[in-house]
């Protein structure tokens, strides 16, 4: 059995699918903002919202989340025999379009949508791409160099 601090806040060794799958799970149910977020068809505004809803301490909430998600995303790519840096291709558009959550912008013109569209597409695209190749994907058989087999 896994020791749940380790599954939430270590960066070293491997994890299979099933232990990913749990910890994804949690760590959804415990966001606020992770909800609105899947159900909204904006979900960079409606962050905004439930950010002025919850205020600072559902926003540090949330944000304190994204450690534990580093780490079993980690842990996960290292099961697969990648380094755990890729998972920074995750992060990216969110990092991008950090301005969205706290400005409220909204494009001038119908021109400028393309802004929003593209990060938008660019944050599901990564997003989808990780949900598949972390939860679905077999990890590697036997050792590799992140940590022994898993038993």
């Amino acid at each position: 059995m896994l020791n749940p601090f380790r599954l939430f806040f270590g960066f070293n060794g491997r994890i299979g699918r099933l232990a990913y799958w749990f910890g994804l799970i949690v760590l959804v149910a415990a966001s606020p903002f992770s909800w609105g977020a899947v159900f909204s068809n904006d979900p960079f505004h409606e962050a905004v919202r439930l950010t002025r809803e919850t205020g600072v301490a559902g926003l540090a909430w949330s944000l304190a989340l994204l450690v534990p998600l580093a780490a079993l995303n980690t842990k996960r790519l290292h099961d697969l025999g990648q380094s755990g840096l890729l998972g920074f291709l995750f992060y990216a558009p969110a990092a991008i379009t950090a301005a969205t959550f706290f400005t409220d912008w909204r494009p001038e013109s119908n021109d400028a949508l393309w802004y929003t569209q593209l990060a938008a597409w660019w944050f599901g695209a990564a997003g989808l791409w990780f949900l598949v190749r972390l939860g679905f994907y077999r990890g590697t058989r036997g050792d590799n160099k992140y940590g022994p087999a898993r038993r």
